[in-house]
């Protein structure tokens, strides 16, 4: 455990054939970083792992994970944080899908054969088995889904992936004033609102086969680190981690104390995502 400024934080080298996980990667955005990591052969923030009493469930980082499973990686850098603590927050991403109409939804649904009620007004999901769906035109579709965990990660992967592969999409905090979705974009298009999951139902979506569509559950952490180096040739083996694990953290407190580390406290934004 490492200390700033009062504030705690821990890194961890960790096998990854121990990281479980609870979302899909996305194809587009794991190819780039796949891209990168060849090109430049380093890892600038390390990977969000939940300690799960002793067990270790991914929470932010699939596309990378995939990336550094893909360049073979035995072993990742991560920061590991406690789940049980309230510090620890789940809250969820809408996705707003440029240019889709709810006619192009509604065809979509039927051929799935999911059903569908439309409704007047925008509303949030009352709950865990429902997805709303709300046009900067006008209308709202609300559609249920299966009480069995795993039949409605299902629905929502098709899902996703119909609009993944056919439009272009982007994450909105789940806050935003829902009955005001043109502001959110110059373009027409929908605003899919997802339920809530909760920390219990993150932990069981990361025992199952199907996993949750990426971008949907977001993970607000304390102290979240970004931009500390490691070559990825260091991530290829799981040998010796407790001793290198050793070094990282007499490397860490090397740059504290030489004060080569800033805590931040207001909101950043990251233009190299």
């Amino acid at each position: 455990m490492s200390i700033l400024a009062g504030e705690k934080f821990f890194l961890k080298l960790l096998p990854s054939d121990i990281i479980a996980l609870h979302e899909e990667c996305e194809d587009n955005r794991y190819g780039k970083l796949l891209g990168r990591f060849r090109e430049e052969n380093v890892l600038y923030n390390p990977l969000i792992v939940a300690d799960l009493g002793g067990k270790y469930m991914l929470i932010d980082g699939a596309n990378r994970f995939e990336a550094l499973r893909q360049m073979e990686c035995h072993s990742i850098l991560a920061q590991v944080v406690d789940y049980s603590s309230p510090d620890v927050i789940l809250r969820s991403w809408y996705h707003f899908v440029n240019e889709m109409t709810l006619g192009e939804l509604e065809e979509y649904l039927k051929s799935a054969g999911m059903s569908y009620t439309k409704c007047d007004s925008a509303r949030r999901p009352e709950n865990r088995n429902s997805l709303v769906v709300t046009s900067t035109g006008g209308g709202t579709l609300y559609i249920p889904l299966d009480e069995d965990l795993e039949k409605m990660l299902k629905s929502l992967s098709l899902l996703n992936r119909f609009y993944g592969s056919n439009y272009s999409y982007m994450r909105i905090d789940s806050d935003t004033d829902v009955t005001d979705i043109k502001s959110l974009s110059a373009d027409e298009g929908l605003l899919f609102m997802y339920p809530d999951f909760s920390k219990e139902d993150i932990a069981a979506i990361s025992k199952l086969k199907q996993k949750l569509p990426a971008g949907i559950s977001r993970h607000l952490i304390p102290n979240r680190v970004l931009h500390i180096k490691i070559l990825i040739d260091a991530l290829k083996s799981s040998e010796h981690l407790e001793k290198r694990n050793v070094e990282l953290q007499k490397y860490i407190q090397f740059k504290i104390d030489t004060k080569k580390v800033r805590l931040y406290r207001e909101p950043i934004l990251i233009f190299d995502e």
